[in-house]
């Protein structure tokens, strides 16, 4: 039997509109009202319409390959005070250079957009402001990076098709000393670091390189904001080892207000033979004490951007999640998934073990860590 495929003509015919109306009300173009895009997308699946996949590859390439002049947009929301963090700061602008590029790359350009709450007004009111400004640069990807705003990841943003990269950032609750995580569901599709991975990945090349007695100096805020996986990964590694060699975690409020107590209070009872970190003030500290780095203790890095790039650790790979972030919107434009997805996912991304000068060679380590345990 010769199966007839239906066509937008007939569809259109059917719902009394013009046959480019049904075309973008079947993508949920936003510029069709979504009383009408219900209505059409319900004849359709009525009428058993199949869109036809060679055609939608066809107009993918066409899309990746347009001019120059004729590029659409994605837009990059930025809530920080600094607009210019994200090219100023090694932590950051990895990402935004990976989706830059990828943007580049697949025929689109990104644009960069500030978010700034003016005195007097709500989030509410800057998401429509900034809704007009989207609309008017004819952008429907948005991606919201590692906000610190966490308003801004509970907004609907109904008619962009949204990726995050990372969690956000969380914020603690007004009048409460230190930080207290809040836990919200995911609600975009994410592009991450698989920071569990990265952990246990560190982790097992310092067991490598001989050390035994493996601490951690961490954020409790940044902990938290990774909805725990860090603390995880270590302890799953911990609890491996000898009871003997285990060593609870020193998590800190904060790293830039002089060597806290805490941490040489740590140091003497755990007599770790190397620390992971995220923070390179650590190194500091550990040589105002007159300890010497690799020789004394080794040191590795959870995140090697710029400022750290001689140490040993895991790089990230900030580009390829910011690339990911950008995929994430491209595959859902495609299919024009605006507002809050049925089902977000969640892309992550292994970082990669670089050696460097914080970590002792092999063979030398046997020596060394008999010395520190006398």
């Amino acid at each position: 039997m010769k199966i007839q495929r239906v066509s937008l003509d007939h569809l259109a015919k059917l719902a009394g509109v013009h046959k480019a109306t049904v075309s973008r009300a079947l993508r949920n173009h936003p510029t069709i009202p979504k009383t009408t895009r219900d209505r059409i997308q319900d004849i359709a699946r009525k009428e058993g319409y199949r869109p036809n996949p060679l055609v939608a590859m066809y107009q993918a390439q066409a899309r990746s390959s347009r001019p120059t002049a004729m590029q659409a947009a994605m837009g990059w929301l930025n809530d920080y005070p600094n607009a210019s963090s994200w090219n100023e700061f090694p932590w950051l602008r990895g990402y935004l250079a990976g989706a830059r590029q990828r943007c580049a790359d697949m025929g689109y350009r990104l644009e960069e957009i500030s978010l700034t709450v003016s005195p007097g007004s709500s989030y509410e009111e800057e998401v429509k402001r900034v809704g007009k400004v989207l609309r008017s640069n004819g952008i429907y990807g948005i991606i919201l990076p590692l906000m610190l705003n966490y308003q801004y990841l509970l907004s609907e943003w109904d008619n962009w098709v949204v990726s995050l990269i990372g969690s956000g950032h969380l914020r603690p609750p007004a009048g409460m000393e230190g930080f207290q995580a809040q836990f919200y569901p995911q609600r975009f599709p994410i592009a991450d670091r698989d920071l569990y991975f990265n952990m246990r990945l560190a982790f097992q090349n310092l067991l490598q390189l001989g050390y035994l007695r493996i601490g951690l100096v961490y954020s409790r805020y940044n902990d938290a904001e990774a909805n725990g996986l860090a603390q995880a990964a270590y302890l799953v590694e911990q609890v491996q080892l000898p009871e003997s060699e285990r060593i609870p975690i020193l998590f800190l409020e904060r790293f830039k207000e002089g060597r806290p107590i805490a941490f040489d209070k740590w140091l003497e009872k755990t007599k770790p033979e190397a620390i992971l970190c995220i923070n390179p003030v650590v190194r500091d500290w550990i040589e105002e004490l007159g300890v010497k780095v690799p020789k004394d203790i080794g040191l590795a890095n959870l995140n090697l951007v710029a400022d750290v790039s001689d140490w040993s650790g895991v790089n990230e790979q900030h580009e390829e999640i910011g690339a990911s972030a950008v995929d994430i919107l491209i595959g859902a434009l495609s299919r024009n998934e605006l507002g809050l997805p049925s089902q977000p996912r969640k892309v992550l991304i292994p970082g990669e073990w670089i050696p460097g000068s914080t970590l002792r060679a092999p063979e030398s380590h046997r020596e060394a860590s008999a010395m520190i345990r006398r």
